[in-house]
């Protein structure tokens, strides 16, 4: 308890003034530089936030898989979800456009940083908002952009693999390009999977970056796997299936197929 006390005292401040510069940076600089520039920071900033963590970052690529440093412009990540952690696992590596859930735009101080970095948010239950979305991902796919999507919807307890939604995964269709996906699992000090991370259930925010900042050892490994050509006559429903039996295969995760009421209720709220 002492020691976990210690490292919140010295992680907190370091968290905050991250917070601060990171606000500052995207709401004075980002709208007069270039894109390159913008990136750059992404890139570096979410690896000082894992860092402040104390979070060590492992990028393990599957065999026929680029580092995500490494991919090309235009692709779909989808990745399973475990954290808020993984949004910035994912731009420490490669920044990307993330799709999240509206009320994340709310969070204090991270809602306005990840809206003004680039992130798409998703009204859920509102069948026109998401086709909107689609054509505008689709479109940002086919001008060079990288897009992330987390297609379970919601966080997992990191155990298994609920069933992947495939709406999105039609922009990657229509805009004919690859999908690559992605798995993110977290470690303790032991190399046990970690539960200190977990973001489901009745756990919130500052609940979970507090359990963090004390937490010792912590690793995010992050595994690239072989990309999913979505143009080559794959339906959006094949292209989801093919990305979840891939990452459950690496990360030795079971499928989920029953949803339980608590993530329903989630998805269609």
């Amino acid at each position: 308890m002492l020691l976990a006390a210690a490292r919140r005292l010295v992680r907190l401040p370091l968290m905050l003034g991250l917070l601060l510069g990171g606000l500052l940076t995207v709401t004075l600089l980002f709208p007069l530089t270039r894109e390159r520039f913008r990136h750059a920071a992404v890139r570096r900033w979410s690896r000082m936030l894992l860092w402040c963590c104390g979070m060590r970052l492992r990028e393990l690529p599957a065999p026929q898989a680029r580092r995500l440093s490494e991919l090309p412009r235009g692709r779909m990540v989808l990745a399973n979800h475990v954290s808020w952690v993984d949004i910035f696992a994912i731009d420490a590596l490669c920044p990307a456009s993330f799709v999240a859930k509206a009320e994340i735009a709310h969070w204090p101080m991270v809602g306005t940083l990840v809206a003004r970095a680039g992130t798409l948010f998703i009204e859920r239950g509102k069948r026109r908002a998401v086709h909107r979305l689609i054509l505008h991902i689709s479109r940002r796919l086919q001008a060079g952009g990288r897009v992330a999507v987390f297609p379970e919807g919601t966080v997992g307890d990191g155990r298994c693999l609920l069933p992947f939604h495939a709406n999105l995964v039609q922009a990657a269709v229509d805009a004919r390009t690859d999908v690559v996906p992605v798995g993110l699992r977290y470690l303790d000090r032991r190399g046990a999977r970690s539960q200190v991370v977990d973001y489901d259930g009745d756990v919130t925010f500052v609940k979970s970056l507090w359990r963090i900042l004390g937490a010792r050892g912590l690793c995010c490994e992050v595994h690239p796997l072989a990309p999913i050509s979505a143009g080559a006559g794959l339906s959006r429903h094949e292209v989801a299936q093919q990305a979840r039996a891939a990452i459950a295969a690496r990360l030795e995760l079971r499928l989920e197929d029953a949803v339980p009421d608590r993530i329903r209720a989630i998805r269609e709220g």
